[in-house]
């Protein structure tokens, strides 16, 4: 941007400082606009909110002087509200997952920073966050679910924190020392040992049973797609998370093996990089389950959808969106069947 392009006459122009200080009118508002450049060659601008010369001389210069003096201790010149810089950081990782390069896991982060930390954080300078104020913060959070969080809920929030931290030091708008130390001291969670044969006959018999129990019409669709969901997955050993819910039907196609026997192989990608399963048999009950739910696709037969290289996510629910949820309908699942020790 042009140094006078957001003043209206250059005739309003006072500088001040050896011309490090601009004073000037915008438009027809009464009030003295004031500019000065940052160190980093950007202007800082902002209103004296005074029409008298006099003080709003002594406003911009102040503002100047202070600059000068934080630059010079070693901190940022200028700042921004937590909520500001917040939703910039909100911005970048919706942005990163429309273009198919956000993690998962940003998902997460987004909901925690909306939930949770604008609605604490939001009015604070984000350079002035101390560890007093993180926990008080604890204090909060702690009412606000009504009991102790997991390690992992903290941790999804501190990640959270961190890319907001991560933009206000890129922005010059706090410092790396001022950054504060995010600890953890939830729960841990509890892994329960891996589910034996009797208890999966138990889980395939009750996922069938699930989707009758609910009372509403989407709580019964997801208890629809969690059952061919916890299928494929025990059938394929493909992960829970990004490789699952990543998963397209375009990443899926018959493979013939040495023996003449044709499988299904399915490529996904996760944390790990790509990477190719081969389904067992009952893998494709399943996915045409899943695909008798869509109109567009129940249209055509099972290899025909596979020949199509169809752009659309597998685990979706019949209305076409994609849930976030499979995890906690697998937890009340596995609670209502007293098998509830771990989650997905």
């Amino acid at each position: 941007m042009n140094a006078h392009s957001d003043t209206a006459n250059a005739s309003h122009l006072i500088h001040l400082r050896d011309g490090e200080v601009v004073l000037y009118k915008r438009g027809l508002g009464p009030c003295w606009q004031a500019r000065y450049k940052l160190s980093s060659g950007v202007w800082q601008r902002f209103s004296t909110k005074t029409a008298d010369l006099s003080l709003a001389k002594v406003k911009a210069t102040e503002a100047y002087d202070r600059a000068r003096f934080l630059r010079k201790e070693g901190y940022p010149e200028t700042t921004r509200r937590f909520n500001s810089v917040a939703k910039q950081a909100i911005a970048k990782m919706q942005s990163d997952l429309d273009a198919g390069r956000g993690k998962q896991a940003y998902n997460s982060y987004i909901q925690a920073i909306n939930k949770y930390l604008i609605p604490y954080f939001g009015k604070k300078q984000i350079d002035r966050i101390s560890y007093a104020d993180l926990e008080s913060f604890e204090e909060w959070r702690l009412e606000q679910l009504g009991k102790y969080p997991k390690a992992s809920t903290i941790t999804n929030h501190n990640s959270a924190m961190n890319r907001i931290f991560d933009i206000a030091v890129q922005c010059g708008w706090m410092t790396k020392t001022q950054v504060p130390e995010l600890k953890n001291s939830g729960k841990k969670s509890v892994r329960r040992p891996d589910f034996t044969f009797p208890e999966w006959i138990r889980i395939q018999r009750n996922l069938r049973e699930f989707p009758k129990l609910a009372t509403k019409d989407k709580a019964r669709r997801m208890r629809e797609l969690l059952r061919d969901y916890v299928l494929i997955l025990r059938n394929t050993g493909m992960r829970h998370g990004t490789e699952s819910l990543n998963l397209k039907w375009k990443h899926i196609e018959w493979y013939r093996h040495n023996n003449g026997q044709q499988y299904l192989r399915l490529t996904v990608s996760g944390k790990t990089g790509p990477r190719e399963l081969i389904a067992r048999h009952n893998v494709r009950i399943f996915l045409e389950r899943i695909q008798q739910r869509f109109e567009k696709l129940k249209k055509m037969t099972f290899d025909d959808l596979l020949k199509a290289k169809v752009d659309e996510f597998v685990f979706r629910l019949s209305d076409g969106t994609q849930t976030k949820n499979l995890n906690a309908t697998f937890e009340q699942f596995l609670d209502h069947y007293g098998l509830l020790r771990d989650k997905l």
